[in-house]
């Protein structure tokens, strides 16, 4: 049963909607604890409560419930691209906004755990890779992409290659210091160097893709 299937046979309660929450919070925590292989399904339910039944019921397989956790994380970071008129809004605030949630994503410890396991475990689980990048960096970029193409079809940006600039500026925000925090080398961003990090970041992009003249 794959998830999207799962999830429509799934009840929609406020009680079911409450314990599928709670089953992903759940899984968060034991894969950054224990990584992929190694988390026990019995043990996600004795944590968020619910059966295994209801598991199963709700994302079908371990699998699936990476997929619901990672595509969770993922909307929760592009919400700044669901403005009801985003076109109206300023590009670099709204680059700010993506900028301030992708590094908040990226300074959570959950999330660098979640990293690490796939860099560890995606050589013998390719299929777990293959769905934290379809779930997470390959929906932020095509969105990106989108919002990019727009705003250089507009004129607002030169941004002839809209993929090339959401790669760029993912990256950007991204930096070298996040592999450094991930592997424990250096301490996470406190609020400060993360604004001042976003703010310097942003502002370098605009720079690079400032309106054609």
């Amino acid at each position: 049963m794959t998830t999207e299937h799962a999830a429509d046979s799934a009840d929609h309660s406020p009680r079911m909607v409450a314990r599928r929450q709670a089953m992903i919070d759940a899984a968060a925590a034991i894969f950054f604890e224990h990584g992929f292989e190694r988390a026990s399904l019995s043990a996600i339910v004795r944590r968020s409560g619910g059966s295994l039944s209801t598991l199963y019921q709700l994302f079908g397989s371990k699998e699936g419930l990476f997929e619901a956790m990672m595509t969770q994380r993922c909307g929760e970071i592009m919400e700044p691209l669901s403005a009801p008129d985003l076109s109206a809004l300023c590009p670099r605030e709204t680059l700010t906004r993506i900028a301030r949630a992708l590094l908040d994503l990226l300074m959570d410890p959950e999330a660098q755990g979640l990293w690490r396991m796939v860099m560890g475990e995606g050589i013998k689980f390719p299929g777990l890779a293959e769905i934290y990048f379809r779930c997470g960096p390959d929906i932020l970029l095509a969105a990106l992409r989108n919002y990019l193409a727009g705003l250089h079809e507009r004129g607002a940006v030169y941004c002839p290659d809209a993929m090339a600039g959401a790669q760029s500026f993912c990256m950007m925000v991204h930096g070298e210091q996040f592999f450094r925090i991930a592997t424990g080398l250096c301490p996470p961003l406190d609020d400060g160097e993360r604004e001042r990090h976003v703010r310097t970041m942003v502002e370098m992009f605009m720079r690079m893709v400032g309106p054609e003249r």
